[in-house]
């Protein structure tokens, strides 16, 4: 009895193996069947009858490793979402045909077609039935335009953060079918999309998968540097952009936001010696010739954190000669854009102004009550030399913008200080209207 009882156990499980099997040619016969009728018009209840016969062979124990099973699995599954595109297709109102399949393509489900996807990474990650992988290489590849053309027309579909993980899928599938030759302009693509949705920590993801992969370039740290700066990773933000400095030392853009974010941090030496590297190889550039000039005058005229002037500095003369230069060679430049012309000269107008005044109240602060009538007489001549040297630019500045009233009211002070009461008088009814 018990031996007769193993025997038709075990018949019973050779029966199911078959069973599950005889599934996985089912679902093979289903998928040619459907694939006949495609070009004349597709019968999709035999790709229906595929898919339950494949789905029935992938939950069975014998045959969800199976490779013919993930090979026909990944074909029907494939078929599916293509079928699903074509409906969306035909259901894209106006346009061309090109319009119409960005539209499908940002409608279409993407659920049956990642599930081909991870048949396809089963069949590829079989180590001992390698020469498999070779019958899913054509629909591998129709998979990476697919990704491709997901990603844009998500991407035209203003849906950026979804383009971003379809780059980023398209970058994954063509590195596993062309392994050693890497899809750079997928990663880059995933990462332009990422920001564009401001997803700042996908951005920093990707970036950092195009680093391990070692297809980096000085854009991946701008990138890094200003996704990290969004999510107020100030201490990682610092680490990409030395990173990235010390890779390409000769890269502006990098240079600008190491200049940048010494600026910001009060570190005005360190800004100073980048915007000098910076003038070295564009010596015409205004805007830098603008920054270095404010970085000197705020390093002259230093201010405390309640806004108070500070002692000047030992090198204030240097520092200020060299401020007023590059005032100077902004203007001179003509920059196009007007404001960086009014800063400069507005700004040129405070330098004459600020160290007028600061001459003035420091001689007197060092006069005795004696002599304080001649020494008065005697400073104020070399402070009207300052102020008058003011004027000027304070004027241009007013020919740029004639109604921003810190210049009308600048030249209105002026003119009073230097004895033009009638050119005052002219201000104070420009100020009053």
């Amino acid at each position: 009895m018990v031996r007769n009882f193993l025997v038709i156990a075990l018949a019973a499980c050779v029966s199911g193996a078959v069973a599950q099997k005889s599934k996985v040619n089912a679902a093979w016969r289903g998928l040619t069947d459907y694939q006949a009728t495609v070009k004349e018009k597709p019968d999709v209840s035999y790709l229906n009858k595929a898919k339950e016969a494949i789905d029935l062979a992938a939950a069975s124990e014998e045959t969800k490793d199976n490779v013919k099973m993930h090979t026909y699995r990944a074909q029907i599954y494939y078929e599916l979402f293509k079928y699903n595109l074509k409906q969306e297709e035909e259901k894209a109102a106006g346009g061309d045909k090109k319009q119409k399949m960005e539209i499908a393509y940002s409608n279409v489900s993407t659920k049956e077609f990642f599930d081909a996807i991870k048949s396809v990474e089963a069949v590829k990650a079989n180590t001992k039935e390698k020469d498999a992988f070779q019958e899913l290489l054509s629909t591998s590849l129709s998979m990476v335009d697919d990704l491709n053309n997901l990603a844009v027309g998500s991407y035209k579909a203003k849906k950026y953060d979804e383009a971003a993980d379809y780059f980023e899928n398209s970058f994954g599938l063509s590195n596993m079918i062309n392994q050693g030759r890497k899809d750079t302009v997928s990663l880059f693509n995933a990462s332009l999309s990422a920001s564009k949705a401001k997803n700042y920590n996908k951005v920093v993801k990707i970036n950092q998968r195009i680093i391990d992969e070692k297809m980096s370039n000085a854009g991946t740290y701008q990138y890094l540097y200003n996704a990290k700066c969004a999510v107020n990773d100030s201490a990682g933000a610092l680490n990409s952009l030395k990173e990235g400095r010390s890779l390409y030392p000769n890269d502006m853009t990098l240079l600008n936001l190491e200049t940048d974010y010494y600026i910001k941090s009060g570190k005005q030496q360190e800004s100073l010696n980048n915007l000098n590297i910076a003038l070295e190889k564009d010596p015409n550039n205004a805007v830098l010739h603008l920054i270095a000039a404010n970085t000197l005058d705020n390093m002259a005229n230093p201010k405390g954190p309640n806004g108070k002037d500070l002692d000047k500095p030992a090198n204030f003369s240097e520092l200020f000669s060299k401020a007023e230069e590059h005032y100077k060679k902004t203007v001179e430049l003509k920059p196009s854009n007007t404001e960086y012309s009014f800063n400069a000269l507005y700004n040129l107008g405070a330098l004459y102004y600020n160290y007028g005044t600061y001459m003035y109240n420091k001689e007197m602060n060092d006069a005795t009550i004696a002599k304080l009538a001649q020494k008065q007489k005697e400073i104020t001549a070399k402070v009207n030399e300052q102020y008058k040297k003011a004027i000027p630019y304070f004027e241009q500045a007013l020919q740029i913008k004639g109604d921003d009233v810190s210049t009308l009211q600048s030249l209105r002070k002026l003119y009073l200080l230097t004895g033009d009461e009638a050119k005052a008088n002219e201000i104070s009814a420009k100020l009053k209207k």
